[in-house]
């Protein structure tokens, strides 16, 4: 962590002092690969580079509960966080920019005091290519309309693949982009005629469902939302998605079968055949990703994908045939299931079998899957 010389002198450079403290202590983890940071009070920090969790063993890798106190207090600069929000809710997120890097911050009181965690987000855009959104699901997302799901758990890059997506569509055509998020993490620049709306939960808007209702107002082409929490959000999106826009967001599951079915399961069992009818005729994709340990170090993508067709319309709208999703992606053009993807990653020397076996959801269909590889050589 960066030392400043100059003692501050007064409220204004006092605060700007541990904002400073702050910007360089996250600047020189992101230099450093990290892509998360954890601080415990008065005992350590920890980051996350390439998956893996490390204790920074510096003895002036210490944060108090003091500093991170004014850390809260800074007058505006880290978005709404107050001192006054965390003791309400026990719980604070929020976005800010180093000058470096966009981070998101996220600070809860614990039985040991108030801790803190900061996810490093790249501040260029990533290209859709390049962090491996597959060409098929980067080619419906040029449709005027229908709902593009991107899955998978907590850290595996489905807010980056979103970004890449939407940095697609921006360069390439021009649309009004309407994106609701919690915090704001990319902040995109319109290429061309395209014009951007980014709302903050908290900060622009009360909650996803109203921010989806009021977007509707303003003649989008393509809404974005961070994440739909709740029936009222997913109603909403489904209600845009089905009325013209193209609607893009995250699920948290990790399987196609697992995001058909939360999503579908947050409804009222009286309301779900209907959800099931509207869902299969406005889904366009379900994109799940899996970040694995990588040959040689780092991290790639597994990923499972399925491209919406009659077949899976039938599935989703019967709930007695979930179970089929898994036999008919294999059988689609276009679409993959999870235990594939590793196994061609296997193919190509990026991972390992055995990182293959541990990291699938099917392990017999994995274990085939090596034999096979093996009796072909």
């Amino acid at each position: 962590m960066s030392n400043v010389e100059a003692t501050p002198k007064t409220i204004s450079e006092y605060h700007e002092f541990y904002l400073q403290r702050l910007y360089a202590l996250i600047n020189a983890y992101g230099s450093l690969g990290a892509s998360d940071v954890h601080i415990l009070p008065d005992d350590g920090i920890y980051t996350v580079t390439d998956g893996v969790l490390m204790r920074d063993q510096s003895p002036h890798a210490i944060v108090g509960h003091a500093e991170i106190a004014e850390w809260l207090r800074q007058p505006g600069q880290l978005g709404q966080a107050t001192e006054e929000v965390l003791e309400q809710f026990g719980h604070v997120t929020l976005a800010f920019d180093t000058g470096r890097y966009r981070t998101r911050g996220s600070f809860r009181r614990t039985s040991h005091g108030v801790s803190a965690t900061f996810r490093i987000i790249p501040r260029v855009v990533p290209d859709a290519d390049a962090v491996g959104v597959p060409q098929v699901v980067q080619e419906l997302a040029k449709k005027s309309a229908g709902l593009i799901l991107i899955a998978g758990p907590t850290g595996s890059g489905k807010t980056t693949a979103i970004a890449a997506l939407v940095n697609q569509l921006n360069m390439n055509s021009d649309r009004h982009f309407y994106l609701i998020e919690d915090p704001i993490e990319f902040v995109h620049a319109p290429f061309g005629n395209s014009v951007f709306t980014q709302r903050e939960i908290g900060v622009h808007a009360a909650d996803f469902s109203s921010a989806i209702e009021n977007a509707l107002r303003s003649k989008p082409n393509v809404i974005v939302v961070g994440e739909l929490l709740n029936v009222a959000a997913s109603r909403a999106a489904l209600q845009a998605a089905t009325t013209g826009h193209l609607v893009i967001s995250t699920a948290h599951a990790g399987s196609v079968a697992e995001a058909i079915e939360n999503f579908i399961g947050q409804f009222a069992t009286g309301e779900q055949s209907l959800i099931r009818s509207r869902l299969s005729q406005s889904l366009l994709a379900i994109l799940v990703q899996k970040l694995v340990p990588a040959v040689g170090g780092g991290l790639v993508a597994a990923r499972e994908v399925m491209i919406n067709s009659r077949n899976f319309q039938e599935l989703i709208r019967d709930p007695t045939k979930i179970n089929m999703v898994n036999q008919q992606l294999q059988s689609s053009a276009g679409c993959t299931t999870l235990e594939d993807s590793l196994l061609s990653l296997v193919r190509t020397g990026r991972i390992t079998p055995s990182v293959a076996t541990e990291q699938a959801m099917n392990t017999e269909a994995v274990v085939d899957g090596l034999l096979r590889m093996e009796k072909n050589r």
